[in-house]
């Protein structure tokens, strides 16, 4: 727990809730427990999934602003780096729940999530470079998740992108009314704790551990998964 985040499981369910006031900026604090909490449900058989949401007008604006020295920058970008592969590698099944407006580190994590439902009035942006920054960070993993022009246009303008285009683009899996927003994301966590939970588990650790791998690779690669999968099914693992 830490100043503007909530972590509560109830059910199958670790719920983290961004609550920081104004733009709802994270912390190394905030970080710190995101990381800590997804790490420690991660190593139980109870929790299944990972619920991202927030309150007020905003989602997550960026992070708070903070560090002078190289080692005080180098370890912030260390953390967010941290946040966004933490979510990505859990085994749990994470969805991010976007009522209102996001960027920099807020749209890290809706990109590092495996289902990302966002209000229809939400916006997205990578405004770093406004403040002098190059947004390495952001390019390190968007270039892999969103189409290159597009990328390119919001990392050198700063500039926003709606709901609409995001969804086109890729970085979201569904668009709702802000009044249906939790209602939807609760549908589909229910519809998910239908599906078998080992293999839910283990279709995420496939797509981790493949993430790097050529077709023919990933194709191979398959090959125990399969059989491991199969045994389990009929009774023989």
């Amino acid at each position: 727990m830490a100043d503007g985040l909530r972590l509560d499981t109830s059910g199958h369910t670790l719920t983290a809730t961004i609550d920081a006031g104004e733009g709802n900026l994270f912390t190394r604090e905030m970080m710190d427990a995101l990381i800590g909490a997804v790490g420690e449900a991660g190593r139980t058989e109870e929790v299944r999934f990972v619920r991202l949401r927030a309150e007020g007008d905003a989602f997550c604006m960026g992070r708070a602003k903070g560090g002078t020295t190289p080692d005080e920058l180098r370890g912030m970008a260390r953390r967010i780096a941290t946040v966004n592969e933490t979510l990505r590698t859990t085994p749990l099944t994470v969805l991010t729940e976007v009522n209102g407006s996001a960027a920099g580190f807020g749209v890290g994590m809706i990109g590092a999530s495996d289902i990302a439902v966002a209000a229809d009035g939400a916006t997205f942006a990578f405004p770093e470079i406004k403040a002098g920054f190059a947004p390495a960070v952001v390019i390190s993993w968007a270039r892999f998740m969103l189409p290159s022009r597009l990328l390119y246009d919001m990392v050198s303008t700063g500039d926003a992108i709606d709901s609409a285009r995001a969804l086109e683009a890729g970085l979201l899996t569904e668009v709702v009314p802000v009044d249906g927003l939790a209602a939807r994301v609760e549908e589909r966590i229910a519809r998910l704790e239908a599906v078998d939970a080992f293999a839910l588990r283990e279709m995420k650790r496939f797509l981790v551990f493949t993430r790097a791998m050529d077709p023919g690779t990933a194709a191979q690669a398959s090959v125990d998964t399969l059989v491991f999968s199969g045994l389990r099914v009929i009774g023989k693992f």
